[in-house]
């Protein structure tokens, strides 16, 4: 079954994840340092606040999925979610960085726990409709593959920005809190505005006539697809792993290679820039090739890139910068593979079931995501406390080992058990083929029998 979708469709489909990458990126790096010198908020109790927050965002995840999946409307299931919620989200992500410093240590509180649970509830209230699109767009097995080469590249761009842009707003002014202020507006303004490409842009192509289950019942559905599970595992297991990479480069590079703040800021400029030029590599290799010969080539790549971080010397500080630009050759088969093998797992459970949920499989997406990197830098931390890290000063030798087997080892374990279970994934192009004929001629019977009923009536 070829679906080919129009280049303005990928295109803007694509461009909204811009949006969401900047939302994303500029709170992880920011919002912390943000509350603690800035609001002069206390920093145990800061990150408490952004603990319950990734808790309330995963709690949330899946059921925003359910309510997507049972929502009708003349513009489809997922396409009015991108409209009714894309100027609260840019007014959430606003807000954010408008909040005051009080007396009030409750009212303080109050006030920050209220602007993140709102933004983090607008942002999922958009996120994951816009993942579960995507499979309704097309059910072609290449042509998601480039869908999501699409999504990545802007993604990737959107990234870049967050990284970039900050460093500008912040040398607005002397007062730091009027850099957060401009920031906050002028890109809620500019966040207001992307959900509205993928509406306007992009067409739910698949009707879906059945019951409305429960949550429970659709969740129990879910966790019996096998082919889903071993495509979240090895998701999970990819991201887990750049998620690291990405929290100890700096580590890494500060600490072992004596490279500048500035100088990093390079280093991860030219890890996003290669990572964009790649995608349209990894998309033709996987049209090529497969999606698991995608993935095995691109993520063994990149797992031995970073296995060679830990043989790199101090006097070598040059050489990063080649491990950087193969790195992101690796970290661009990551953005494009792994969430292009998940759509193709909601087909295969439409046959066994006859529903069709992809609310709910990629809002457990990120509900296991938010799960399973809390816990990875969670225990990274523990890794660094126990080595003797001390921050800004010269590091014992085993807190410069932990740094390098955190960077080097722990990314290339952690995809290796990607590899391992994507062995047993089953559906390759040829079973999916087979999979969309049953379902078009299900499709095809169905309504055959619709208008025999009908003319007998």
């Amino acid at each position: 079954m070829h679906e080919k979708l129009s280049f303005r469709s990928k295109f803007l489909y694509g461009l909204t994840d811009l949006g969401f990458s900047i939302a994303y990126t500029i709170p992880a790096f920011y919002l912390l340092i943000f509350l603690t010198d800035v609001v002069n908020f206390p920093p145990a109790l800061a990150g408490t606040l952004l603990l319950l927050a990734k808790i309330w965002d995963a709690l949330i995840d899946p059921v925003i999925g359910h309510v997507s999946d049972r929502t009708k409307t003349r513009w489809g299931r997922r396409r009015p979610f991108l409209l009714w919620f894309a100027v609260p989200f840019g007014l959430a992500f606003s807000l954010i960085w408008q909040i005051p410093q009080v007396a009030s240590p409750v009212g303080q509180t109050l006030i920050i726990l209220g602007a993140i649970f709102s933004f983090i509830t607008f942002f999922s209230l958009l996120s994951v409709p816009y993942s579960s699109l995507a499979p309704e767009m097309t059910r072609d097995y290449d042509e998601r593959t480039k869908l999501n080469g699409y999504r990545m590249f802007f993604s990737i761009i959107g990234g870049l920005a967050a990284v970039l842009l900050p460093s500008y707003y912040f040398g607005l002014s002397p007062d730091l809190r009027y850099g957060y202020r401009v920031m906050g507006i002028s890109l809620g303004v500019v966040l207001a505005v992307l959900p509205l490409f993928a509406f306007v842009g992009t067409e739910e192509k698949l009707a879906v006539k059945q019951e409305r289950l429960p949550l429970k019942k659709g969740l129990r559905l879910v966790l019996a697809n096998r082919p889903y599970i071993l495509a979240l595992i090895t998701y999970l297991l990819t991201w887990v792993a750049i998620d690291i990479i990405s929290a100890v480069f700096i580590y890494y590079l500060k600490y072992w290679l004596a490279i500048s703040e500035e100088n990093s800021n390079i280093i991860f400029g030219i890890i996003f820039i290669v990572a964009a030029v790649f995608l349209p590599f990894w998309v033709k290799y996987a049209e090529r090739f497969g999606k698991k010969g995608s993935y095995f080539v691109g993520l063994g790549f990149l797992a031995l890139i970073m296995l060679a971080t830990i043989f790199i010397q101090p006097g070598q500080r040059n050489l990063v910068y080649l491990i950087a630009a193969l790195a992101g050759i690796g970290v661009s088969a990551a953005h494009i593979i792994p969430l292009s093998i998940i759509p193709d797992t909601i087909e295969y459970d439409e046959l066994r079931t006859g529903h069709r949920q992809e609310g709910i499989y990629f809002g457990l997406v990120t509900f296991m995501q938010q799960f399973a990197t809390s816990g990875a830098l969670f225990i990274v931390g523990l890794v660094l406390q126990w080595s003797g890290y001390v921050p800004n000063t010269a590091q014992s030798a085993g807190a410069l080992l932990a740094i390098r087997l955190l960077l080097g080892l722990l990314p290339a374990v952690l995809i290796g058990l990607g590899v391992l279970v994507l062995l047993k994934f089953p559906i390759d192009r040829a079973y999916h083929a087979r999979i969309t004929q049953e379902l078009a001629a299900r499709a095809t019977s169905a309504a055959g029998a619709e208008e025999d009923l009908g003319r007998n009536q």
